[in-house]
């Protein structure tokens, strides 16, 4: 029976490691399709990417088991999770001597926060364009930089945030148990 089990978490570890690997890749493409980075000035390390997947099936499989949840993660929990992760390792590696710009030195943050977002909308384009479209939303976003690049945060500080986040503007994600992913 034992054996049963872990073949049933190996598998669960494995889909959730595929499934996160697949959501940084795709942030990063999108990143840099639209141009937002340029990959003739920044590259994404596949090996760090993949010690933040590691890092964050460990921390969820700890979870799971201290907690004894038997359910899927909420959205805004995975979204602060993996931005604490991606903040941490720093995957958007600089291949520049000198940065052009804010949106150059914060690279990584901005990896970090458009992945939460993404996660937070459900990885829909259109649910993001639309919060970049709020007046407040701006202001929030530079608050956000500043606090991941200069200030001291946890992960469960940031999960506080894209909760708070998705309360107003992904409600659909704090509604239900049943809406959730990992």
């Amino acid at each position: 029976m034992k054996e049963r089990e872990i073949e049933k978490d190996s598998a669960y570890l494995d889909a959730l490691r595929l499934k996160r690997t697949k959501t940084l890749i795709g942030v990063w493409d999108y990143l840099t399709l639209n141009d937002i980075l340029k990959p003739t000035r920044f590259k994404l390390s596949i090996p760090l990417i993949n010690e933040i997947v590691e890092h964050y099936s460990e921390d969820v499989a700890i979870l799971k088991f201290r907690y004894r949840i038997t359910e899927k993660i909420q959205l805004h929990k995975i979204a602060g999770l993996m931005t604490s992760l991606i903040v941490r390792y720093r995957p958007v590696i600089p291949l520049i001597d000198e940065y052009k710009s804010d949106r150059e030195m914060y690279a990584n943050e901005l990896f970090a926060i458009i992945h939460g977002l993404s996660i937070c909308g459900e990885y829909s384009q259109q649910e993001i364009k639309k919060l970049f479209e709020d007046e407040w939303f701006q202001i929030w976003f530079n608050d956000f930089f500043y606090l991941l690049h200069r200030r001291n945060h946890t992960p469960e500080s940031l999960i506080f945030i894209y909760e708070t986040l998705c309360f107003f503007k992904f409600p659909r994600n704090i509604a239900s148990q049943s809406q959730q992913s990992e």
